[in-house]
Parts: structure tokens; sequence; C-alpha cells
């Protein structure tokens, strides 16, 4: 199909440049909220241009995301191609569902979040000012060191030193426009590119030695494998041997999985509990309803939110949400094989399609009041359209570690509401940037208290640091909004939702 031919087979943003297309537009920092303008400008299906012959179709009618995704059509190389030179082939993402869900029961127990609750102690005591946003991410970080490898990556005790933590914020941003664009990559120009293609070999250089660390002594006198029912996810497959004795997966293969387990297990999840908080502390009622749940819930003198504890279906209402509202990941890229024709639509062969959230999930075609932050809007018995909520993707193919992911976040954030009252700084708005998922641009800087003052010793893990007074629940009275009993933030609170 000619290039005149194509640009007038679907509506998109205009092109100033056929040269370089739509690239000035997809390239930039609010490029999260182009894909929603054009989705309400141009329709359901859109188009935008990488040049003079490369273009994206854009999905947002749930009707088509659901036929192509649980059909499992093709992923696209060419998009796909921006983002191998960081974890290949990764192949977790295609694991059993199953066996997922085993481990999470097993891995539950690995969640003890000592050293985040310790900073956060410690800048209540001295009344200091926190970014939550990296503290999330550091957690996370320590959380997929312990569940996956079986090792601390002491990630919260670094801090800004934390070195995986560094070449993350130097890879993802960039990885993020080479996956949109993939020639950006294969002709480093950008001096970024170049820092991120740096950072990609020393952070693939650590996943090599800890293949190495894995594999070493693996065999027993008898040459059977070591693998035990305590191993971490890592070890199982870095030890998994075939029929014939030889390694089920290779050296290259787990470096993949290694780098994949940090990214996917890190970045979204620590961006979703810092979009969730901001969303929460912006919204009295949500804070007053979500802190009643949590008290009534977790027992006064409990340090850390445990499995037992995690029901908690207000809290689970406002998770999905903040998913819907913000969701971190943007979706999937697959490729048209053939011309097809889905829901009236019909599909250029050899084109790649974007099946992307961000749209579809603030769409007003699709829910009511989108751009509002409603957590109302789960109560069971509201039925959502089949293709329109997918935050960790959809289909055979979406994120076998959602339930590990919902888990870390529904602990981490029971903790953080039973044990603290949280004020962000005067005059801070969040600010939202496309990384190679989407987090905040400027951090998230707060202030903390311990939750009241209470009778009895709040203590962590170095022993009592203060005392509070009990909770009102405990008292049998109304909590109040919680939002507006210490930190005075309902009085500043911003109307826009």
């Amino acid at each position: 199909m000619s290039y005149t031919r194509a640009r007038l087979q679907f509506p998109g943003p205009p092109v100033k440049n056929f040269l370089i297309g739509n690239l000035d537009q997809t390239m930039a920092d609010d490029v999260h909220e182009k894909w929603v303008q054009w989705n309400r400008e141009y329709g359901h299906v859109y188009q935008t241009w990488n040049g003079l012959f490369s273009r994206m179709i854009y999905i947002g009618d749930p009707r088509i995301i659901a036929e192509i995704a649980t059909s499992n059509w093709p992923k696209s190389a060419a998009q796909y191609d921006g983002f191998k030179p960081l974890d290949g082939d990764a192949l977790f993402i295609t694991s059993n569902h199953e066996k997922w869900r085993m481990q999470s029961k097993r891995l539950a127990p690995a969640f003890q979040p000592n050293n985040y609750m310790r900073q956060l102690d410690r800048a209540a005591q001295t009344n200091s000012v926190i970014d939550l946003s990296s503290l999330n991410i550091l957690l996370s970080l320590d959380f997929i060191g312990d569940i996956a490898f079986g090792t601390s990556f002491n990630a919260i005790n670094q801090g800004p030193d934390c070195r995986i933590a560094q070449l993350l914020e130097m890879i993802l941003p960039e990885l993020m426009k080479c996956g949109l664009f993939p020639l950006r990559q294969k002709i480093p120009i950008f001096k970024k590119t170049r820092i991120m293609n740096s950072a990609i070999t020393e952070l693939r250089n650590m996943a090599y030695d800890a293949v190495k660390d894995a594999r070493r002594g693996d065999l027993t006198e008898d040459g059977s494998s070591k693998i035990k029912p305590g191993k971490k996810i890592f070890e199982i497959l870095a030890l998994q041997r075939e029929e014939d004795g030889n390694y089920t997966f290779n050296s290259e293969e787990l470096c993949d999985n290694y780098v994949a387990f940090l990214v996917a297990g890190g970045d979204p999840t620590a961006h979703t509990m810092s979009f969730l908080v901001w969303q929460v502390l912006r919204n009295p009622a949500i804070y007053s309803q979500l802190r009643a749940e949590i008290d009534a819930s977790i027992p006064y003198d409990a340090e850390v939110a445990t499995l037992e504890h995690v029901k908690l279906p207000y809290l689970n209402m406002v998770l999905k949400e903040t998913l819907r509202f913000g969701s971190p990941g943007f979706g999937t890229f697959r490729i048209c094989t053939k011309d097809t024709t889905v829901a009236g639509v019909t599909l250029p062969a050899n084109t790649t399609l974007a099946l992307w959230n961000p749209a579809v999930h603030r769409d007003p075609r699709l829910w009511e009041n989108p751009d509002k932050f409603d957590p109302e809007r789960w109560r069971s018995g509201q039925a959502k359209l089949r293709g329109s909520y997918f935050p960790f993707s959809y289909g055979p193919r979406s994120c076998t570690g959602q339930g590990l992911a919902m888990l870390e976040m529904t602990l981490t954030l029971a903790t953080l509401f039973r044990r603290y009252d949280i004020t962000p700084e005067p005059g801070f708005e969040m600010e939202y940037l496309p990384s190679f998922t989407l987090k905040p641009k400027n951090g998230f800087p707060i202030r903390n208290a311990l939750y009241g003052l209470v009778t009895g010793q709040v203590k962590n893990g170095n022993g009592p640091i203060g005392t509070r007074k009990a909770s009102p629940n405990d008292r049998g009275v109304d909590p109040g909004p919680a939002a507006t009993r210490e930190s005075g933030f309902a009085e500043v609170a911003h109307n826009r939702q």
C-alpha cells in the first residue's frame, strides 16, 4: 500500500514533516496525555507515523482488543526489538499461572518491610521530608531480590547509592522511546541512548554473575540436581534440567529473565503505590473510608500487615481504580499478519497494533466520569466491558506476576496507612512521566507522623521508638476524615480530579 493511501486509511494527528512523521509528539514527555486526547479526538482506531514508512495503529475499541489479545495475535517483533537489548527473550512472562499462584503462598512470608518502616519511622521522629516514590522503588527491588533471587539487594539501606536503582533510572526512560521507535536504539546518535546501552551492559553483567552463583556446586555426588522446595524462583529456573541432563535454560535466557524480573517486578509496583497514596491524600472521603477499613481489620499491635489481614475489599477497589486512572503499564504491541476485519474494522497486513490502555481506561464512551478518581465504580455487580480494563495486559500473555504484585502492594499499603499519617509537602503537585512505565516525574516528597499519639509502644525492628494513643476505632468511635485529623491536607486539597 502506498504512503498516500495508508495516510488516508485511518485518522490521526497531523504530520508536520513526512520525514519524521509524528515522532516530535510521540517522543514528548506528555505523550501519555496525547494518547488519551487522540483517542477522544480521532476515535477508537487511529494511527501515528514514525517517519515515512513506519506507522503505529492504536486500538481503543474493547471488542477489537479482546479479540486480538484472546486470540493471541503475535507480538510485534519490530517494536520489541527496541526492548531486546535489556531483557532479550525473557521467558517468565509466559510461565504457568498456577505455578505463580502456588509460589505466592510460599513467598508471602518474604514480605518483611522492616527497613522500609525504619526509614519512615526515622523521618517521623525528625519531622524530615522523605521521597516516598524513591522509597517505594527501593522496597520493590528488595522484595524482588528476596522472593525471586533469594538474596538481599539491600536497596533501602543503600538509598540513592543503590546501583541497581541507578542503572534502571539510566535505562528505562530511554528504553520506552526505543520501543516506540526501534531505530533510535540501533543507531544511537543521542547521548541518552548511549548511556542506556552502557547501563544495560553493566546490569546484564550482574545477571550473568547471578547465573554463575546459582549454578555453583549444582550437582550432588550422584549427579542429581540440588533443586529443593525452598529454592527461590530464579534458582529453580537456573537449576532446572531436561531428561538428557542439560539445563533447560541457557545462560543468555536466564540473564534475560533476571533483568525482566527486576523491571517487571519493581518499577510498575512501586509507581502504582505512589500514585495510590497521592490520590487517597487528595480525596479526604476516600482516605477516611480506607483508614476505617484498615483500622477495623488489622490488630492494633500488628507492626506489619500479613496475609490474614489483607482481606480489604475497599483497599482492593482503590487499587483497581488507581490502575485504571493512571496505570504504570501501557499495554502491548501486536502484529497484524494479514488483512483482518474485527468488529467492522479492517486492519491491514504487516502493521503494528498498539493495544494501549491509557486511552481505553479514560475513554468517556466506556467509563462514567473517566477523569474522576472514583473507587466506587468497582463495587461488586458493576460489570465491566470485556477488553476495557487491562492494567496487566490481556489474554494468554497477560502478566503472570500480577498476583504477586497485588500481594506486595496490598501488604505495603495496609501497613503504611495503619502506621502513619502522611502529608505531601506544601505546594507539591504530582506530575507524570512516561518512562518504560508511567512514573512520578518529580518524586513524591512527604512528611509522615506515627498514626496519632498512642498508649503502648510503637516498635520497629530496632525496638520502641515512641508512643501512640489508642486508635479511634479501638474506642468504638468513627475515625472521621483521616486526611483532616492531623495533616490538614483537606484544606489544600485540589478540586481537580
